[in-house]
């Protein structure tokens, strides 16, 4: 009998891929899909300002425009794997389709789905630094200038994720003093991890290969040469729309398909982000070197 997972242009998609996700609160919950599910349109107005009322004369004209922006779909992935029932009960059930499908999901799906949102952040990004070197001498200004350039949207809007690097310069900071008591009697646990600054949430993303910002996506997701590793990246949730529009799964036992007597396991997942062209200045990003043309940006 196949057990198929699918969700399909809304809802949650699968509860084992969002928990290792770093990006899942950019995760859009609705959006109105238009030709044939592939496109969306947000339509944007905008007005001219006052000018000086003349009293003999009257009103002064204004000017107004109503653009409209298509946003279409681009990152249609999907894998599948033939499993022999013999080599399943060769290797002692090693190679069962739940230890298969596990794997995938936690060295590719997931940390694809990461690499893939957080290096198009960074290529539309509003406010670009190339910082070589962030240290404990200037950690704390650094994450203050990024936070600066998207405070307009309120720090609750406004999600961090900055790199293990930079958050080991942080939590060493010597731009502000600060003293930790233990007054715990007996076992103890003692985090000094710095998960917040000027009310916007800091996310450390541990796994350096998730952040860079270029990959080359032919066959799973690699870093391309040269590529810029982030320092961090501070987004404005309304200023981007996060979408896995679906997120397949399955598995065919043998009998249940056509393809042999093994077991077959398919995932095709369907996704995007867009940063709204109206919004760039929502995003704002700090790398190891330029984004150059070379890198994809």
């Amino acid at each position: 009998m196949a057990i198929v997972y699918t969700e399909n242009k809304t809802g949650a998609f699968d509860k084992k891929l969002v928990q290792g996700l770093y990006t899942a609160e950019l995760e859009t919950p609705n959006v109105n899909w238009m030709n044939g599910g592939k496109s969306f349109t947000l339509a944007t107005i905008a007005t001219s300002g006052f000018k000086d009322h003349t009293r003999n004369k009257g009103f002064n004209s204004g000017t107004y425009e109503n653009d409209k922006e298509v946003y279409t779909m681009g990152q249609d992935r999907d894998v599948e794997f033939y499993i022999d029932t013999q080599d399943v009960d060769e290797t002692n059930q090693e190679l069962a389709i739940g230890n298969i499908s596990k794997t995938f999901i936690d060295e590719h799906a997931t940390p694809e789905l990461d690499a893939y949102r957080f290096s198009t952040l960074a290529k539309a990004a509003g406010t670009k630094n190339v910082d070589a070197s962030i240290t404990p001498a200037n950690a704390y200004s650094k994450l203050k200038d990024g936070i600066k350039a998207v405070r307009k949207y309120g720090p609750q809007n406004i999600v961090g994720y900055v790199s293990s690097n930079v958050m080991d310069a942080l939590e060493r900071s010597t731009e502000f003093t600060r003293s930790i008591t233990n007054q715990n009697v007996g076992q103890t646990a003692l985090e000094s991890r710095v998960t917040s600054l000027d009310g916007v949430k800091l996310v450390e993303v541990v796994e350096d290969e998730r952040f860079f910002a270029a990959y080359d996506f032919t066959d799973g997701f690699t870093p391309v040469t040269d590529a810029a590793q982030i320092n961090y990246l501070f987004v404005a949730k309304p200023a981007v729309i996060a979408k896995v529009k679906e997120n397949y799964v399955a598995m065919f036992n043998p009998g249940d398909h056509t393809q042999g007597d093994g077991y077959l396991y398919q995932n095709r997942m369907y996704h995007d982000l867009w940063v709204l062209k109206k919004h760039t200045q929502g995003v704002s990003v700090s790398t190891t070197a330029s984004l150059t043309t070379e890198q994809g940006a």
